[in-house]
């Protein structure tokens, strides 16, 4: 059987804008995971996500943002502390290594997770538990990964 799906690769600086376009315009938008700071539960090239429209409220401890921090690289981390209008970004497979971010630079906030063809609602229970029990771990989160990355 052939396919007759063609696959694109876009970088990151061209793509990023427009998807932060079309979430401002109200859409939604589906993306493959790239990297592995999201490990160990969303994987590189293997898992995607639904990004989409969020209100400054949304923007809390443990809520997954698409935004550009300080530096001006767009990256796709978890929300670690809030004060005011600042972020402290931190991707869930990263140990020490936090990135700044203003609300004003939050382009859209992840609505779904996509992991292994079974979407997880960022709303629902087991995603809400998985978000709040690994916040907690941070403290052990060096093993966990240590373990992860050997399984």
């Amino acid at each position: 059987m052939i396919n007759n799906e063609q696959k694109r690769i876009i970088p990151n600086e061209v793509l990023l804008p427009e998807v932060a376009r079309l979430i401002s315009e109200g859409h939604t938008v589906t993306l493959i995971i790239r990297g592995n700071s999201m490990n160990p539960f969303l994987v590189d090239r293997r898992d995607r996500i639904v990004v989409g429209p969020f209100t400054e409220t949304d923007l809390q401890r443990g809520a997954v943002v698409l935004a550009r921090e300080s530096l001006g690289r767009i990256v796709f981390h978890r929300i670690i502390r809030r004060n005011g209008q600042e972020l402290t970004l931190l991707g869930d497979g990263n140990l020490k290594v936090t990135e700044q971010a203003n609300v004003a630079d939050v382009m859209g906030i992840m609505i779904t997770a996509i992991r292994k063809d079974k979407e997880y609602p960022c709303s629902g229970r087991t995603w809400q538990r998985y978000s709040f029990w690994w916040m907690k771990l941070m403290p052990i989160r060096r093993w966990l990964l240590a373990i992860f990355r050997r399984i």
